[in-house]
């Protein structure tokens, strides 16, 4: 079996990684049909498929999946190895991927871009909207973003946002004034089960029963539907700050012992990293005294 070339892998993982040749193509700046051919010669080389042509998006093959869930670990280890030698200058420079939850991108991120690459104007920063777990080591992300990431991560990085959770509704819609009085509410899917919100009004425990008149599967929607009169529902105080403030929103109550963290992540890897360390450490700096993680 011929050895395969490190050109041919990396194209191999970046059509497996975008899902096929186009995506891949404009990813890497590498015309179509060359990815095209170092996929081929890699297939040659090793001597099986690896891709499923046909149809509107490319598939893996069994073989194709085991070689990227190897290859594309190593693949970015190399690359931040290089990132760490070219950077022992100190300098802020080079290509910045990260991945935003849609509710997060609400925080602020367009105009904390902005800054950032005015004061970094070595770094070519993307930001991607994606709600769905996102691996930043097998998909090639700097950096993600994640609401509550689960404790057991492989990944390290800051909290940047902490915030409180609040019972809350249009104006027009009366709070209630009982326990176990049922309102009507929109709920997040991802909160399926709950049968009653225990929150806190006025330093007492309220027990309040929701009646499910609308069920969204992102809290953007959540918070979209509240805002247009649908019923109650659970909100991040931060996402609803300012409609509080204008009065487009009521709070009731708040729900005790339980936040929202927002982190952000890497992989071990890019600790030294400049371009990283310079966006953690700004992204820290600009939700300081607005419900920040220090």
């Amino acid at each position: 079996m011929e050895q395969p070339n490190f050109e041919a892998m990396s194209h191999f993982v970046a059509v497996a990684r975008h899902g096929g040749l186009n995506a891949a193509s404009r990813e890497t700046g590498v015309p179509k049909a060359t990815i095209s051919r170092h996929v081929r010669q890699l297939e040659v080389s090793l001597g099986t498929l690896l891709l499923e042509r046909g149809g509107r998006r490319m598939q893996m093959t069994e073989d194709g999946r085991i070689l990227f869930a190897r290859a594309a670990p190593l693949l970015a280890d190399l690359v931040a190895a290089g990132a760490e030698v070219s950077a022992r200058d100190g300098r802020v420079r080079g290509s910045l991927r990260v991945s935003v939850p849609s509710l997060l991108a609400r925080s602020r991120m367009g105009a904390f871009a902005s800054a950032f690459v005015k004061k970094y104007p070595e770094v070519k920063l993307a930001i991607d909207i994606d709600d769905r777990f996102v691996d930043p080591v097998a998909e090639g992300y700097d950096l993600v973003i994640r609401a509550n990431p689960a404790p057991n991560s492989d990944l390290v990085g800051k909290c940047f946002l902490r915030t409180e959770i609040l019972l809350a509704a249009s104006p027009d819609i009366q709070p209630p004034k009982a326990q176990d009085e049922i309102i009507d509410a929109v709920i997040l899917s991802a909160s399926s089960g709950q049968t009653a919100w225990n929150v806190i009004r006025e330093n007492e425990p309220l027990r309040i029963i929701p009646r499910e008149i609308l069920r969204c599967s992102s809290m953007m929607l959540v918070y979209d539907a509240v805002l247009s009169g649908a019923g109650a529902a659970l909100l991040p105080a931060w996402l609803i700050e300012q409609d509080l403030r204008d009065g487009r929103l009521r709070s009731w109550a708040k729900v005790a012992n339980r936040n929202i963290e927002a982190w952000v992540l890497h992989a071990p890897a890019h600790l030294t990293s400049p371009k990283v360390r310079a966006f953690v450490d700004t992204l820290v700096e600009a939700h300081r005294g607005h419900g920040d993680g220090d």
